[in-house]
């Protein structure tokens, strides 16, 4: 009987323990002066931050996950110009290219995605803001998985309804391979474990929409 209780004891307190750790939220206290930047694509890298912000990148770097989002290659903007074109190979096939796409997050209440989460200033969001041409700041300070943010607001960008593809129609929207290969070389500085993971929660491109090389021509 004395055995029987003592066994009970103690798979009592492993499940209440692990319960409680489960639900163990951290604390992120940002500084005042600063603010809280969620990246989730190319700017991933450290040193690609550094190149944004034209400065060493000196505060901490959190992994994080965002959640209630999911990770999609649909933010896309028009090439078109009068005065040439852009085209890629597809076989022996030179195609025109109507618009180019890169990273977005949409809202996703089930879905959640791994990122980082940089501490910029004010100053420097504004000069973000003035250049994320086709994105829109939210505030995604109470999206983030098991963190408590105390002291300043965190935001992420996401592409704006007019810049989201929704792959209805055809409409020659392609993507780089060289911007495809700058968002693998910032999974991979961060770490196998966290490349793996982004793939797992980013929805898959369509092979035969990346362009492996642009070609610019003037029209006469």
């Amino acid at each position: 009987m004395k055995t029987t209780l003592a066994i009970s004891i103690i798979v009592l307190t492993a499940l209440l323990f692990g319960c409680s750790e489960n639900q163990t939220t951290r604390t992120i206290t940002i500084e005042d002066g600063k603010i809280g930047m969620i990246e989730y694509g190319s700017l991933m890298s450290k040193n690609s931050m550094e190149k944004r912000l034209k400065r060493s990148y000196e505060d901490s770097v959190y992994r994080v996950h965002l959640q209630g989002y999911k990770r999609d290659w649909n933010w896309h903007t028009s090439m078109n110009s009068p005065s040439g074109a852009w085209f890629y190979l597809r076989g022996t096939d030179t195609v025109p290219v109507n618009y180019i796409r890169a990273l977005n997050i949409t809202a996703s209440e089930n879905d959640k995605i791994n990122a980082l989460l940089f501490l910029i200033t004010p100053e420097e969001l504004a000069e973000i803001d003035r250049r994320e041409f086709g994105y829109t700041k939210v505030d995604v300070t109470d999206k983030i998985a098991g963190l408590e943010i105390e002291g300043g607001p965190v935001y992420a960008y996401q592409a704006k309804q007019e810049y989201t593809y929704d792959g209805k129609k055809e409409t020659n929207s392609v993507l780089s391979q060289c911007y495809i290969d700058r968002v693998a070389i910032a999974c991979d500085s961060i770490g196998k474990e966290f490349r793996d993971e982004f793939e797992a929660s980013t929805k898959p491109y369509n092979k035969e929409t990346v362009a492996s090389h642009l070609i610019w021509k003037d029209k006469k």
